[in-house]
Protein backbone atom coordinates (compact mmCIF):
# COMPACT_ATOMS: atom_id res chain seq x y z
CA UNK A 1 0.00 0.00 0.00
CA UNK A 2 1.22 3.10 -0.94
CA UNK A 3 0.33 7.27 -0.44
CA UNK A 4 0.71 10.31 -2.39
CA UNK A 5 -0.17 13.43 -2.51
CA UNK A 6 0.35 16.20 -5.31
CA UNK A 7 -1.42 18.89 -3.07
CA UNK A 8 -3.95 19.93 -0.44
CA UNK A 9 -6.17 17.32 -2.36
CA UNK A 10 -5.14 14.50 -4.24
CA UNK A 11 -8.14 12.47 -5.71
CA UNK A 12 -8.76 9.34 -8.00
CA UNK A 13 -11.35 8.75 -9.86
CA UNK A 14 -10.85 6.56 -13.11
CA UNK A 15 -8.81 3.92 -14.14
CA UNK A 16 -7.84 3.53 -17.85
CA UNK A 17 -5.60 0.46 -18.32
CA UNK A 18 -2.10 1.46 -16.30
CA UNK A 19 -3.18 5.15 -16.07
CA UNK A 20 -5.09 6.64 -13.41
CA UNK A 21 -6.92 10.07 -13.59
CA UNK A 22 -8.07 12.05 -11.25
CA UNK A 23 -7.71 15.81 -9.80
CA UNK A 24 -5.17 17.27 -7.82
CA UNK A 25 -5.63 20.91 -5.84
CA UNK A 26 -2.43 22.86 -5.87
CA UNK A 27 -4.03 25.36 -2.93
CA UNK A 28 -5.36 27.46 -5.35
CA UNK A 29 -6.67 25.95 -8.15
CA UNK A 30 -7.75 22.43 -9.51
CA UNK A 31 -6.21 20.18 -12.05
CA UNK A 32 -6.00 17.09 -13.77
CA UNK A 33 -4.12 14.48 -12.69
CA UNK A 34 -2.46 11.56 -14.97
CA UNK A 35 -0.41 9.17 -13.70
CA UNK A 36 0.80 5.79 -14.85
CA UNK A 37 0.91 2.89 -12.63
CA UNK A 38 3.54 0.05 -12.20
CA UNK A 39 1.59 -2.08 -9.51
CA UNK A 40 0.92 0.75 -6.90
CA UNK A 41 3.54 2.55 -8.00
CA UNK A 42 3.25 5.68 -9.62
CA UNK A 43 5.90 5.82 -12.46
CA UNK A 44 4.94 9.07 -14.21
CA UNK A 45 2.78 11.40 -13.93
CA UNK A 46 1.14 14.15 -16.14
CA UNK A 47 -1.17 17.45 -14.94
CA UNK A 48 -3.12 19.09 -17.32
CA UNK A 49 -4.43 22.96 -16.24
CA UNK A 50 -5.41 26.22 -17.89
CA UNK A 51 -8.09 28.56 -17.05
CA UNK A 52 -9.69 28.34 -13.39
CA UNK A 53 -10.32 25.07 -12.12
CA UNK A 54 -10.00 21.91 -13.94
CA UNK A 55 -11.08 18.32 -13.19
CA UNK A 56 -10.64 14.67 -14.50
CA UNK A 57 -13.36 12.53 -14.05
CA UNK A 58 -13.21 9.06 -16.69
CA UNK A 59 -10.52 7.80 -18.90
CA UNK A 60 -10.95 4.99 -21.47
CA UNK A 61 -8.01 3.21 -22.56
CA UNK A 62 -7.66 2.55 -26.21
CA UNK A 63 -4.63 0.70 -28.50
CA UNK A 64 -2.69 3.64 -28.79
CA UNK A 65 -3.48 6.10 -26.11
CA UNK A 66 -5.95 7.28 -24.16
CA UNK A 67 -9.45 9.37 -23.65
CA UNK A 68 -10.13 11.33 -20.93
CA UNK A 69 -13.09 13.17 -19.82
CA UNK A 70 -13.56 15.86 -17.32
CA UNK A 71 -14.65 19.56 -16.31
CA UNK A 72 -12.40 22.50 -17.09
CA UNK A 73 -12.40 26.14 -16.82
CA UNK A 74 -15.04 26.54 -13.90
CA UNK A 75 -15.08 27.58 -10.48
CA UNK A 76 -15.40 24.93 -7.52
CA UNK A 77 -17.76 25.30 -5.20
CA UNK A 78 -19.31 23.22 -2.40
CA UNK A 79 -22.61 22.89 -4.59
CA UNK A 80 -21.07 21.57 -7.95
CA UNK A 81 -19.42 25.03 -9.14
CA UNK A 82 -20.54 26.85 -12.27
CA UNK A 83 -18.98 27.39 -15.01
CA UNK A 84 -17.66 24.42 -16.66
CA UNK A 85 -17.58 22.78 -19.96
CA UNK A 86 -17.47 19.59 -20.35
CA UNK A 87 -14.02 18.06 -21.22
CA UNK A 88 -12.86 15.50 -24.07
CA UNK A 89 -9.46 15.04 -25.07
CA UNK A 90 -7.21 12.04 -26.90
CA UNK A 91 -3.87 11.64 -25.92
CA UNK A 92 -1.40 9.35 -27.78
CA UNK A 93 0.82 6.71 -25.47
CA UNK A 94 2.88 9.29 -24.13
CA UNK A 95 0.37 11.22 -22.53
CA UNK A 96 0.48 14.06 -24.90
CA UNK A 97 -2.99 15.72 -25.94
CA UNK A 98 -3.59 15.03 -29.39
CA UNK A 99 -6.67 17.15 -29.47
CA UNK A 100 -9.75 18.69 -26.74
CA UNK A 101 -12.94 19.58 -27.06
CA UNK A 102 -14.72 21.64 -24.56
CA UNK A 103 -18.54 22.23 -24.53
CA UNK A 104 -20.67 24.71 -22.90
CA UNK A 105 -23.67 22.41 -22.17
CA UNK A 106 -25.85 24.27 -20.41
CA UNK A 107 -23.41 26.33 -18.80
CA UNK A 108 -22.37 23.60 -16.50
CA UNK A 109 -20.92 20.22 -18.06
CA UNK A 110 -18.52 17.64 -17.25
CA UNK A 111 -17.59 14.00 -19.20
CA UNK A 112 -17.97 10.63 -16.54
CA UNK A 113 -18.83 8.69 -18.97
CA UNK A 114 -17.06 7.62 -22.57
CA UNK A 115 -17.94 4.98 -24.74
CA UNK A 116 -15.79 4.85 -27.78
CA UNK A 117 -18.37 3.48 -30.35
CA UNK A 118 -17.02 2.12 -33.98
CA UNK A 119 -17.58 4.84 -35.97
CA UNK A 120 -17.27 7.93 -33.08
CA UNK A 121 -17.02 8.35 -29.13
CA UNK A 122 -20.33 8.36 -26.82
CA UNK A 123 -19.80 10.95 -23.82
CA UNK A 124 -22.72 11.61 -21.24
CA UNK A 125 -22.84 13.45 -17.58
CA UNK A 126 -25.01 15.99 -15.66
CA UNK A 127 -25.68 19.69 -16.87
CA UNK A 128 -27.24 22.82 -15.32
CA UNK A 129 -27.25 24.47 -11.81
CA UNK A 130 -29.77 23.37 -8.39
CA UNK A 131 -33.09 24.12 -9.91
CA UNK A 132 -32.76 23.43 -13.54
CA UNK A 133 -30.57 19.96 -13.69
CA UNK A 134 -30.74 17.74 -16.44
CA UNK A 135 -28.42 15.13 -18.12
CA UNK A 136 -26.61 15.39 -21.56
CA UNK A 137 -25.65 12.67 -24.10
CA UNK A 138 -23.42 13.34 -27.28
CA UNK A 139 -21.51 11.81 -30.08
CA UNK A 140 -17.84 12.80 -31.12
CA UNK A 141 -15.62 11.92 -33.91
CA UNK A 142 -12.66 10.24 -33.99
CA UNK A 143 -10.97 13.21 -34.76
CA UNK A 144 -12.44 15.25 -31.81
CA UNK A 145 -15.21 16.76 -33.74
CA UNK A 146 -18.84 17.10 -31.96
CA UNK A 147 -21.16 15.13 -34.28
CA UNK A 148 -24.38 15.24 -32.03
CA UNK A 149 -25.30 16.42 -28.39
CA UNK A 150 -28.72 16.06 -26.56
CA UNK A 151 -29.37 17.99 -23.87
CA UNK A 152 -32.37 17.14 -21.51
CA UNK A 153 -34.53 17.56 -18.68
CA UNK A 154 -35.22 19.88 -15.50
CA UNK A 155 -35.01 19.17 -12.08
CA UNK A 156 -34.35 20.42 -8.86
CA UNK A 157 -31.06 17.72 -8.17
CA UNK A 158 -29.73 15.23 -9.96
CA UNK A 159 -26.42 12.70 -9.91
CA UNK A 160 -25.28 11.36 -13.03
CA UNK A 161 -24.60 7.55 -12.60
CA UNK A 162 -23.25 6.24 -16.07
CA UNK A 163 -23.95 5.40 -19.50
CA UNK A 164 -24.40 1.97 -20.69
CA UNK A 165 -24.78 0.20 -24.20
CA UNK A 166 -28.29 -1.23 -24.35
CA UNK A 167 -28.98 -3.51 -27.35
CA UNK A 168 -29.04 -0.95 -30.66
CA UNK A 169 -28.72 1.75 -28.39
CA UNK A 170 -27.48 3.61 -25.55
CA UNK A 171 -29.12 3.31 -21.42
CA UNK A 172 -28.05 6.88 -19.31
CA UNK A 173 -28.68 6.01 -15.65
CA UNK A 174 -29.08 8.85 -12.75
CA UNK A 175 -30.39 9.76 -9.94
CA UNK A 176 -33.22 12.02 -9.78
CA UNK A 177 -34.98 14.00 -6.77
CA UNK A 178 -38.70 14.67 -6.79
CA UNK A 179 -39.02 15.18 -3.30
CA UNK A 180 -37.44 12.29 -2.97
CA UNK A 181 -34.38 10.03 -4.67
CA UNK A 182 -34.72 8.06 -7.30
CA UNK A 183 -33.01 5.91 -9.68
CA UNK A 184 -33.86 6.36 -13.44
CA UNK A 185 -32.85 4.49 -16.67
CA UNK A 186 -33.20 6.77 -20.11
CA UNK A 187 -32.86 4.51 -23.23
CA UNK A 188 -32.00 6.23 -26.61
CA UNK A 189 -31.39 5.20 -30.20
CA UNK A 190 -27.89 5.63 -31.62
CA UNK A 191 -29.00 8.55 -32.48
CA UNK A 192 -29.69 10.27 -29.68
CA UNK A 193 -33.28 10.33 -29.58
CA UNK A 194 -35.16 8.98 -25.95
CA UNK A 195 -37.60 5.97 -26.58
CA UNK A 196 -38.18 5.82 -22.84
CA UNK A 197 -37.67 5.99 -19.48
CA UNK A 198 -37.85 4.03 -16.62
CA UNK A 199 -37.95 4.37 -12.50
CA UNK A 200 -35.43 1.73 -10.96
CA UNK A 201 -35.34 2.49 -6.95
CA UNK A 202 -35.53 4.50 -4.55
CA UNK A 203 -32.21 5.94 -3.40
CA UNK A 204 -28.67 7.22 -4.98
CA UNK A 205 -26.45 5.52 -7.41
CA UNK A 206 -22.59 6.77 -7.76
CA UNK A 207 -21.85 4.14 -10.20
CA UNK A 208 -23.95 1.06 -12.20
CA UNK A 209 -22.19 -2.16 -14.04
CA UNK A 210 -24.01 -5.13 -15.70
CA UNK A 211 -23.10 -8.57 -13.87
CA UNK A 212 -23.71 -12.17 -14.92
CA UNK A 213 -26.70 -10.34 -17.29
CA UNK A 214 -27.86 -8.12 -14.42
CA UNK A 215 -28.12 -4.67 -13.77
CA UNK A 216 -26.40 -3.34 -10.54
CA UNK A 217 -26.66 -0.25 -8.62
CA UNK A 218 -24.07 0.90 -6.34
CA UNK A 219 -24.32 4.02 -4.05
CA UNK A 220 -26.53 5.06 -0.88
CA UNK A 221 -30.29 4.96 0.32
CA UNK A 222 -29.97 7.56 3.57
CA UNK A 223 -27.28 6.93 5.25
CA UNK A 224 -26.62 3.17 4.12
CA UNK A 225 -24.33 1.95 1.93
CA UNK A 226 -26.26 0.06 -0.90
CA UNK A 227 -26.60 -2.10 -3.88
CA UNK A 228 -29.22 -3.17 -6.18
CA UNK A 229 -28.48 -6.43 -7.45
CA UNK A 230 -31.34 -7.17 -10.39
CA UNK A 231 -34.63 -7.02 -7.94
CA UNK A 232 -32.47 -7.43 -5.05
CA UNK A 233 -31.30 -5.03 -2.68
CA UNK A 234 -28.15 -5.45 -0.31
CA UNK A 235 -27.64 -2.52 2.81
CA UNK A 236 -24.37 -2.91 4.92
CA UNK A 237 -24.44 -0.27 7.23
CA UNK A 238 -23.84 3.00 7.54
CA UNK A 239 -21.75 4.43 4.34
CA UNK A 240 -21.77 4.35 0.37
CA UNK A 241 -20.61 1.83 -2.20
CA UNK A 242 -18.55 3.79 -4.97
CA UNK A 243 -17.13 1.80 -7.47
CA UNK A 244 -17.41 -1.65 -9.38
CA UNK A 245 -15.65 -4.51 -10.74
CA UNK A 246 -17.64 -7.36 -12.45
CA UNK A 247 -15.52 -10.68 -12.35
CA UNK A 248 -17.05 -13.73 -14.02
CA UNK A 249 -17.77 -15.40 -10.63
CA UNK A 250 -18.29 -12.44 -8.09
CA UNK A 251 -18.73 -8.89 -8.40
CA UNK A 252 -16.16 -6.30 -6.30
CA UNK A 253 -17.59 -3.18 -4.33
CA UNK A 254 -15.40 -0.22 -3.04
CA UNK A 255 -16.72 2.61 -0.91
CA UNK A 256 -16.57 3.17 2.60
CA UNK A 257 -18.64 1.86 5.39
CA UNK A 258 -18.72 2.79 9.17
CA UNK A 259 -15.76 5.22 8.17
CA UNK A 260 -13.15 2.67 6.77
CA UNK A 261 -12.36 2.31 2.83
CA UNK A 262 -13.74 -1.00 1.91
CA UNK A 263 -13.81 -3.65 -0.84
CA UNK A 264 -17.13 -6.19 -0.71
CA UNK A 265 -16.80 -8.96 -2.44
CA UNK A 266 -20.37 -10.60 -3.65
CA UNK A 267 -21.03 -14.27 -4.88
CA UNK A 268 -24.08 -16.02 -5.86
CA UNK A 269 -25.00 -17.42 -2.52
CA UNK A 270 -23.29 -16.42 -0.24
CA UNK A 271 -23.17 -13.57 2.54
CA UNK A 272 -21.25 -10.42 1.25
CA UNK A 273 -17.51 -10.61 2.41
CA UNK A 274 -16.11 -7.29 3.33
CA UNK A 275 -12.73 -6.58 2.90
CA UNK A 276 -11.18 -3.54 5.63
CA UNK A 277 -8.17 -1.84 3.83
CA UNK A 278 -7.52 1.15 5.68
CA UNK A 279 -9.09 3.66 8.31
CA UNK A 280 -10.57 6.88 7.59
CA UNK A 281 -11.11 6.56 4.00
CA UNK A 282 -13.14 5.38 1.07
CA UNK A 283 -12.52 3.62 -2.50
CA UNK A 284 -12.95 5.47 -5.59
CA UNK A 285 -11.34 3.29 -8.01
CA UNK A 286 -10.89 -0.57 -8.53
CA UNK A 287 -9.27 -2.34 -11.59
CA UNK A 288 -7.54 -5.82 -11.90
CA UNK A 289 -5.65 -6.43 -8.84
CA UNK A 290 -5.76 -3.13 -7.89
CA UNK A 291 -7.85 -0.33 -5.94
CA UNK A 292 -6.80 3.69 -5.08
CA UNK A 293 -8.77 5.48 -3.01
CA UNK A 294 -8.33 8.77 -0.47
CA UNK A 295 -8.01 9.23 3.15
CA UNK A 296 -9.90 11.96 5.20
CA UNK A 297 -6.67 14.22 4.86
CA UNK A 298 -7.65 13.51 0.63
CA UNK A 299 -3.95 11.61 0.55
CA UNK A 300 -4.29 9.19 -2.48
CA UNK A 301 -4.19 5.82 -1.46
CA UNK A 302 -2.99 2.75 -4.12
CA UNK A 303 -3.13 -0.65 -3.13
CA UNK A 304 -2.86 -3.88 -4.45
CA UNK A 305 -5.82 -6.44 -4.41
CA UNK A 306 -5.47 -9.60 -3.67
CA UNK A 307 -7.99 -12.59 -5.53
Amino acid sequence: MRTYSFGTETVPVALAGDLLVGSVHDGKHYRIMLARLDGEEIIETRFLAGENDWEGHSGVKLDDGYLIGGAVEGIATPDGGEGWKAYLARLDENLNVLWELKLDVRSNGAVHSILPAGDGIIIADETGRPGNRGFFVGKVSPEGELLWLKDFGSWDDILFTVLLPSGNGLKLIGSVKDRRWEVRAFDFDENGELRGEEALAEGIALTACLWNGELVLAGYRGENFWLRIGKRDVELGKGSATSLLPLKNKLLVGGELEGNAVVVEISEGREPKVRKLWENGWVEVLGEGIVAGVTEDWEMVIARLSS
